[in-house]
């Protein structure tokens, strides 16, 4: 079966690439480089069959270089080469450890990290396209921009070569001007600008140094996903999720590149609207969890405050009711990232008393957390686990205590304890369970033999 696969891409790379190129390609894998080295075999695209340029990996696990798979996924190809699973544009990302590691390995075809590879020349019709756009007096038409975001959807080519000529800088700019202001007459402008930002697809990398020191890119967001929760767009329903969905994504992005500097900056009307949209079911699966992200990105580590205002604006309690109504009876990869983001944003969320009081004050708090975990992944597992520490620590309100057992998140923890999982979270699961060994011991609703035999 692997060797038919193998077949078959050795075919398509002969049709798209040449019989010429597809041999030097196979004769890269054994070329011998300036420091004496075998080209490894993971460095090189299982499409092209050379060295990757430009490593993108899909969400099997895969990497491939950008240029073959955006081919393959424009000649009509729907899935992973390799895997044959469901695959789009929108779930490629930049492998910047591969790219590092390759030109680690061969420093001779070293090229600057975030530039795209050389296409074919650009078509007419797109040369004129971007001119229109990065015209200053064309630019700030709302028809123009959706022109752009229209080609670039569908165009791989017209999208990579606005990102080239520098399209994403003029928007953001005209973004930032127009997304401060109220008035009703610019927001086609403000929807084609996000419509465009969206379509371009910029990575948190090639955002960073346009967003750093750009307070007035976050209070251009703010203003707008403020003025989509309180319903003063009078662009329609179905516009106005459209846009919350190109703005929250667009704000994932910005607080993944931004510093600590423009994160102390977001205001608590920012963290009540991105809670507003993990609340409403209508947006579009990628935007929840792009809330979800911008959420997290908000209150890393370092950074108290906005884990205090993201939880009083309610965000753990409509993550937790998100897990409530989206886990399915057989949960899809789509779901178990959801489960994750959700578990994650709980875990950080609980390092404050807000935090930790909002997950303990919904009924269902504690009960969804133990469910979840060893039930998902390992990554899931390390966060309800914190959840339960941290809510369930020496401060814990004997309520909350009582609630563990009776939810049976005790028995979870002890399964924990036997589960092959990492030594941090077995040890925290195992402080828990000392911590109230003596209450939970004579509770009917934990086996003392079994609390005992782990401690």
């Amino acid at each position: 079966h692997f060797v038919g696969k193998l077949l078959v891409l050795s075919i398509y790379s002969l049709l798209v690439f040449g019989g010429r190129e597809l041999m030097h390609s196979l004769a890269c894998v054994h070329m011998e480089t300036s420091g004496g080295g075998t080209a490894q075999h993971h460095f090189v695209c299982p499409i092209s069959l050379q060295p990757m340029q430009d490593p993108v990996t899909a969400p099997t696990g895969i990497s491939y270089d950008r240029r073959a798979i955006e081919r393959w996924l424009a000649n009509g190809h729907a899935t992973c080469p390799v895997t044959g699973r469901p695959l789009s544009l929108t779930d490629l990302t930049p492998n910047h450890t591969l790219l590092r590691l390759i030109l680690s390995w061969n420093p001779a075809s070293k090229v600057a990290p975030d530039v795209a590879p050389t296409l074919e020349p650009d078509d007419p019709e797109v040369a004129v396209l971007v001119a229109k756009v990065m015209s200053p007096t064309s630019c700030r038409t709302a028809d123009v921009l959706c022109e752009a975001a229209a080609s670039a959807a569908v165009n791989i080519t017209a999208r990579r070569c606005m990102v080239r000529a520098g399209v994403q800088w003029r928007v953001l700019r005209l973004f930032s001007s127009c997304g401060k202001t109220s008035s009703r007459a610019v927001m086609p402008t403000v929807e084609a600008c996000l419509a465009l930002l969206d379509a371009l697809d910029v990575s948190a990398d090639e955002l960073r140094p346009l967003v750093s020191g750009n307070h007035d890119l976050v209070d251009a967001l703010t203003h707008v996903l403020v003025t989509l929760e309180n319903e003063t767009y009078s662009g329609g329903v179905g516009n106005r999720n459209k846009t919350r969905d190109s703005a929250v994504r667009l704000l994932d992005s910005v607080t993944e590149s931004a510093d600590m500097v423009l994160l102390e900056r977001l205001r608590p009307e920012l963290f009540r609207a991105v809670t507003a949209v993990v609340r409403d079911r209508t947006v579009s699966p990628g935007a929840t969890c792009a809330a979800l992200r911008a959420l997290l990105n908000a209150c890393p580590s370092g950074n108290g405050k906005n884990r205090v205002l993201i939880a009083e604006a309610g965000a753990a309690h409509e993550a937790i009711e998100l897990e409530l109504s989206s886990w399915p009876s057989s949960p899809s990869g789509k779901s178990r990232r959801v489960t994750e983001l959700v578990m994650a944003l709980l875990a950080r969320l609980c390092a404050c008393a807000e935090g930790r009081a909002a997950v303990v004050a919904h009924p269902a708090g504690i009960a969804l957390v133990a469910k979840r975990a060893l039930r998902v992944s390992a990554v899931t597992d390390t966060s309800a686990v914190r959840v339960l520490a941290a809510v369930c620590g020496r401060a814990a309100s004997p309520e909350v205590v009582r609630e563990m057992a009776r939810v049976g998140a005790v028995g979870k923890l002890c399964c924990v304890l036997q589960a092959d999982c990492d030594r941090d979270v077995k040890e925290a699961a195992r402080a828990v369970l000392r911590v109230h060994s003596g209450v939970w011991c004579g509770s009917p609703c934990v086996s003392a033999y079994l609390l005992s035999r782990y401690l």
